[in-house]
């Protein structure tokens, strides 16, 4: 996908890319939930930009794969990446040992990334950050508990259901029992078409909107849209004081039987065995469905 937007850099570029953002801290897997997790339990106006490479490309003028670009999404996609502050988490794809970003389990295909493609990356991005890239989180930090830390990514999963859910926003097929497993009951769904959200951006952010303003007291608003999501987590971000914005990610597919990503596919990842795992965690007293 980069390879449509930029042009062949010499090794020479590539060493000076990297030697202007090598000061930066990257937040593995465990110290981004950890992360989440502490702003959340002080109550604190947060949110978790997931910025891949489709953010990327989309924010430098190219479609991405779920999401075809336009004008506006390009300039709020870059608005988003300007976000600054202590609990504005902003994620990078980096999965490559230079960077810091590659943890064990990783492998091409799972996460890995090359060097060359992680600089690229940064290159993209340096350009629409907005100040100095000093912490960059993980933008798989879930995903990769999943498949590789599952106590970690279960205990995180527990107190994210308990920790005041109130809207999910996500892709319209996203079952109804896979909602209330993860996030209860009382959280309400505001459903996203399957690809192109950013077509009906207005129509979900009033709707959000809506129930945000219904609801008393801090507030989960959890997204699942693809880079449309993003988009809608800034608008949101500008509304309301008393929230975090946690975007879901690529784990949400993969629990949903949707094989949408490579790290899906090359893991052979059992969406129904996982959910028979998340039952036992989430709803012990539940009959076993899956």
């Amino acid at each position: 996908m980069l390879v449509m937007i930029m042009k062949k850099k010499s090794f020479l570029i590539c060493l000076l890319v990297f030697f202007d953002v090598q000061a930066f801290h990257f937040y593995q897997s465990v110290e981004t939930l950890s992360k989440i997790t502490e702003i959340i339990t002080k109550q604190e106006k947060g949110i978790y930009l997931r910025f891949g490479d489709g953010d990327v490309v989309l924010a430098n003028g190219q479609n991405d794969s779920n999401q075809q670009w336009n004008a506006d999404l390009q300039k709020e996609m870059r608005e988003a990446f300007a976000f600054n502050g202590s609990n504005v988490l902003k994620c990078l794809p980096l999965g490559c040992r230079e960077l810091g970003g590659f943890e064990e389990g990783m492998f091409p295909g799972n996460h890995e990334q090359s060097y060359e493609w992680c600089v690229d990356i940064l290159h993209l991005a340096s350009g629409i950050w907005n100040g100095e890239m000093k912490d960059i989180y993980s933008m798989t930090a879930l995903a990769h508990c999943a498949t590789n830390r599952l106590n970690v990514c279960l205990e995180f999963l527990k107190f994210l259901k308990h920790s005041g859910c109130a809207v999910l926003v996500g892709n319209c097929n996203i079952p109804a029992y896979v909602r209330e497993l993860l996030f209860g009951s009382d959280c309400q769904f505001v459903p996203t078409p399957a690809q192109n959200s950013y077509l009906e951006i207005d129509r979900i952010e009033k709707d959000c909107c809506g129930i945000i303003q219904k609801v008393p007291g801090y507030k989960v608003i959890v997204t699942s849209m693809g880079c449309s999501g993003r988009v809608l987590q800034k608008r949101l971000w500008h509304k309301f004081d008393d929230i975090f914005l946690f975007d879901f990610g690529s784990l949400m597919d993969a629990i949903c039987g949707w094989d949408t990503r490579e790290w899906i596919h090359v893991l052979h990842f059992d969406h129904h065995q996982f959910l028979r795992i998340l039952e036992k965690e989430l709803m012990p007293n539940r009959i076993n469905n899956f």
